[in-house]
Formats: C-alpha cells, structure tokens, sequence
C-alpha cells in the first residue's frame, strides 16, 4: 500500500543555496578575532544550523569567552556583500525541485530579509513562494533544533507530519524534523561538506543521507512505497 506523501520541505542554506560555506568562513574569521578559535569541522560538526544567538549563546559557554553584540552589527553586511559576490544554488535545484509534483516549502532559521534575499539571488524563489518560513519569525527559542518551524509549514500546508519529507544538511535540522516526526532526508552536497558528514547526519537520525540533488526524486518515490 502506498503511503501518502503530503509535503516536502526543505532547509535552505546548505541545500538549496551554498551558502554555509560564505557563511562559516565569516563568521570564523570574526569570531576568530575575540579569541574563539574554532576550525570549519568543529564548527559544522557542533554548531551549523544553529540560530545566530544560539550560536553565539553556545560558543560563549563552550568556550568562556565574551563576544560584544557588535559582531552580529559586523556580520550581516559582511555577509550580504559575500553573498552578492559568491552566492551559487546548489547544483540541479530548479531542474529538480520545478518537476516534483507535490506540496514543498522552505523551513529555515535565517531571517525573512536574508531567505527573501539569497533565494531571489539565485532564482529559486519563485520555486516556493509564498511558503518560505523562517523560525526567526516564530519568535525566541522556536529555531532548530525544535521542531516548531516543521510542525507550523505542515499546519499551513496541511501536511501530517508522518507524511512529511524534510531535507537537511545540518545535524539540528535532522534533529528537529525527527523531533517533529517527519522523514528526514540528510544532504551533503554543499561546498561546507566535511569527510564525516554523512556519519553525523546519520547519528543525529537522519532516515537516508545523499550527496546531490539529483537523487531526491528517487528518495521520495521511496518514500511513498
């Protein structure tokens, strides 16, 4: 018997956009200059996918230093600026993504102002206007790794959870769908991609793990037998 397939979501950076990548690199270098010295592994490995405050929050704790609020006035205009010069979709997103037949949705702990920006730069907005959802939006403590972001778009759209596909490159964002009690699909075919990226998708839950775009269409169809 088939299973139904009611929505598929999808985080952005990471997946959709190659964005972490830009994103870490900054975020190292000014984190870096207050004496928080933390290289592109441990950083995707512990802290990727997280929102900026709970970033900043964790790394404050882990590491017991203090990071002014200034750098999170440093960091956005860094980062549009590298996004204006470096910002790629990922590859075969709208050859992919425009040909599945089913409800889909972005979910992602950016902003409004930084999804609206990266998703129109690389043209995949239109893809899934206008449910594009960020849990900034949701208000504080509501980002991944909680499952509130993933349980409002399927309310919006919906969607039962238990049939619900979400696409994820970061650990939080696995734990979250798992959390929210939908089918995880890991992603690693962005340019952040580590050698143990795969091995820690697949620990945080993630139900299968790919490694390009091209292969969502065949996970899906999986997923509906």
């Amino acid at each position: 018997m088939k299973r139904s397939t009611d929505l598929v979501i999808f985080d952005c950076d990471g997946v959709l956009v190659d964005s972490e990548i830009i994103g870490i690199e900054l975020t190292l270098a000014l984190l870096n200059q207050h004496g928080a010295k933390i290289g592109i592994e441990e950083f995707t490995s512990r802290y990727s996918g997280l929102a900026w405050d709970e970033l900043i929050t964790k790394i404050q704790s882990e590491k017991e230093i203090a990071i002014p609020a200034t750098v999170h006035q440093q960091f956005y205009p860094l980062l549009m600026a590298a996004f204006a010069e470096r910002l790629v979709r990922i590859a075969n997103t709208v050859e992919i993504i425009s040909e599945i037949p089913l409800k889909k949705c972005i979910c992602s702990n950016s902003g409004s102002a930084q999804l609206d920006y990266m998703l129109s730069l690389t043209g995949l907005k239109d893809l899934f206007s206008p449910h594009i959802y960020s849990a900034v939006d949701l208000g504080p403590g509501r980002s991944k790794p909680q499952p509130d972001i993933f349980l409002h778009a399927a309310r919006e759209l919906n969607a039962a959870p238990e049939n619900t596909l979400v696409i994820e490159d970061s650990v939080h964002g696995v734990i979250a769908a798992k959390k929210a009690g939908m089918y995880a699909i890991g992603f690693t075919g962005g340019a952040h991609t580590t050698p143990d990226h795969q091995q820690r998708l697949t620990a945080a839950g993630a139900d299968v793990v790919i490694h390009a775009m091209t292969l969502l269409p065949g996970e899906i169809a999986r997923f509906a037998r």
